[in-house]
């Protein structure tokens, strides 16, 4: 995976924990500071999203989640 995507989702799961958190009652958190957190997660997600449609994967879709033997028992190639 992509390190900076790796990190966007760090990101996005750090600001979902502080908004959980907001929801329960356990943080107090200003208006200010909620717009804040969304807008930081709705960048993430953009981010995450431009980084996606520049990666061009050279394994096709369908064999991607394939162990390379159960691609080569597929290929009818055998060790």
């Amino acid at each position: 995976m992509n390190p900076r995507i790796s990190e966007l989702f760090d990101e996005l799961d750090f600001i979902t924990s502080i908004a959980n958190n907001i929801h329960a009652g356990s943080l107090f958190a200003s208006e200010s500071i909620r717009k804040k957190l969304l807008r930081k997660a709705i960048d993430n997600l953009r981010e995450i999203d431009v980084i996606r449609h520049s990666l061009n994967p050279q394994i096709p879709e369908p064999w991607a989640s394939m162990s390379a033997d159960e691609i080569i028992k597929g290929l009818g190639v055998y060790r």
